[in-house]
């Protein structure tokens, strides 16, 4: 049976507001190609047989087709979207991977990017993120080969399903219907309006639920990892309320931008529990992308669950297969130790 595994790369990560304002790296489109190309790279070397390459407006996964094609064992493919530049091909290209059965995703981007794809194809199909956004929480900062070598190695099976773990997620239900959906993080701003939609203003945030957070994490989890550190392994999450009058805490909000936040309540949330937030007039954003506009009219609860993308740990899987090498090698060296008579 052939393997297929689909490559997602956001043309837009990397390249938002917050270039501006922080000192955020810009991910140029020819670091994207060639990041592509070594994840391509990686799968062929796990032993994938096809891949899936979003057709973007870019032409960056097409690059990658280009250069790639003719060179690896695995079959080459590119997936169409409707061409809107938005992330609706995201979305589009995520959900025609999902039907045509891949067993796992790498995506290039960020946070957001990763969120989109997670959207589209459910909750059991493998991710891994190779970090090319501003905050890249669920990212991999190893090289992109190595990322694709981990993704191959999932989707062929040849490796324990300890390495791949379900991620939480927060739920926003807007008058108890489902509106979204965030992975990292749920952030409450007094803006009444979407606008840009980066989220770098952190002094307009006045409530924010994490599902992680971790002292080397970069964005808003970085307030609550050093505050109260939450791996995705855990079954916690926390609810802040931000403001003045509060506990100062540093955080990292943006890369190369240390803020002192005032964080003037916090409650533990369990797997399965939910806050209700005071009415307003509220813009609501998901992994630092502004996503939703509520009135006060509107009642927002937000609901800690597990039921978040398979994320694969890249640095599980490469120690698993340096652990299977270890084994063999310690058996051959005894065995030609004992015919040498050592």
């Amino acid at each position: 049976m052939v393997v297929g595994v689909g490559l997602i790369i956001n043309p837009d990560a990397g390249k938002d507001i917050r270039r501006l304002l922080s000192l955020a790296s810009y991910v140029s489109n020819f670091t994207k190609v060639e990041l592509g190309k070594r994840v391509v790279a990686g799968l062929d070397a796990a032993g994938v047989g096809e891949i899936y390459i979003m057709h973007d407006n870019y032409g960056l996964g097409e690059d990658v087709y280009t250069m790639m094609h003719g060179s690896t064992s695995a079959k080459l493919s590119l997936v169409e979207t409707k061409g809107t530049g938005t992330v609706l091909d995201t979305l589009t290209a995520a959900k025609k991977m999902a039907d045509m059965g891949v067993k796992a995703i790498v995506v290039i981007g960020g946070d957001g990017t990763l969120r989109a794809v997670f959207k589209a194809c459910g909750s059991n199909i493998p991710l891994v993120c190779v970090a090319a956004g501003t905050n890249n929480v669920t990212g991999a900062y190893y090289d992109a080969t190595l990322a694709g070598y981990a993704a191959g190695l999932v989707a062929c099976n040849k490796i324990s399903r300890e390495c791949i773990s379900k991620a939480k997620s927060l739920e926003v239900k807007v008058d108890d219907k489902l509106a979204d959906v965030a992975v990292i993080d749920v952030a409450v701003t007094v803006t009444p309006y979407v606008g840009a939609r980066a989220l770098f203003d952190i002094e307009s945030i006045r409530y924010a639920i994490f599902s992680k957070g971790e002292p080397t994490d970069i964005g808003l989890a970085s307030i609550l990892g050093f505050i109260k550190p939450v791996s995705f392994e855990s079954d916690e999450g926390y609810f802040m309320e931000l403001g003045g009058g509060g506990r100062m805490v540093k955080a990292i909000v943006m890369p190369g931008v240390i803020k002192s936040i005032g964080v003037k309540y916090i409650k533990k949330l369990n797997v399965g529990e939910g806050v209700e937030l005071p009415r307003g007039a509220y813009t609501i954003a998901l992994d630092g992308e502004r996503e939703l506009e509520v009135s006060k009219d509107n009642s927002v609860e937000v609901k800690l669950t597990r039921n978040g993308p398979l994320l694969i740990n890249v640095g599980k899987v490469l120690r698993s297969i340096s652990s299977e090498h270890h084994v063999y090698w310690d058996e051959l060296a005894l065995r030609e130790g004992s015919s040498n008579g050592y």
